[in-house]
């Protein structure tokens, strides 16, 4: 790994993290009970987000240089946490709740996308890609709940299409060579 690599994959767990500990503090907001985690949705995100974490701090831990294998620093806990608070700032009801988590979660899909893009190890481009799909598929759920309109980034753009109805690939894209 090359120091811009590691420095992608630290971005990508500070995002991961801060991620759960938003989840954490609008579950505890939103359920209004003392100590309670009992929002399915939020509760798959936190779990989401650790994984991603926990992935990355894996592969950094493997790596030989001591520098590299850093664990993030109490700067990173507490950004965290005043987030999670100005998350939580405004929130009373449950929709509004999952509102402020799915902008969170949009972030860790986008730079999770980005990491997974530009690294060269299969097994964390393997890793990523379950973790994308998952996190996609959550997103997708927050969007049925919210009963929010919004439309997945890759439904986002209409396909091509030929003169007779079907999808067809436009001749000007440079990637294709037909």
């Amino acid at each position: 790994m090359i120091d811009r690599e590691v420095e992608r994959l630290r971005r990508l767990r500070a995002t991961a993290l801060r991620v759960r500990t938003v989840a954490r503090a609008l579950g505890r907001t939103v359920n209004a009970a003392p100590g309670s985690l009992r929002d399915v949705l939020l509760n798959r995100g936190r779990c989401a987000a650790w994984r991603v974490a926990r992935t990355v701090s894996g592969r950094l831990r493997a790596h030989p240089y001591a520098s590299f294998q850093k664990d993030p620093g109490i700067g990173v806990v507490v950004a965290n946490s005043l987030v999670a608070a100005n998350a939580v700032l405004g929130v009373k009801t449950r929709q509004q709740g999952l509102l402020r988590f799915e902008a969170h979660l949009r972030s860790l899909a986008r730079e999770l996308s980005d990491v997974r893009a530009l690294t060269s190890a299969s097994d964390l481009n393997d890793s990523f890609g379950r973790s994308q799909i998952e996190i996609r598929a959550l997103l997708a759920a927050l969007a049925h709940e919210t009963s929010g309109l919004r439309m997945p980034e890759a439904a986002a753009i209409p396909p091509v299409t030929s003169a007779r109805g079907a999808a067809a690939v436009d001749p000007d894209w440079p990637f294709l060579a037909f």
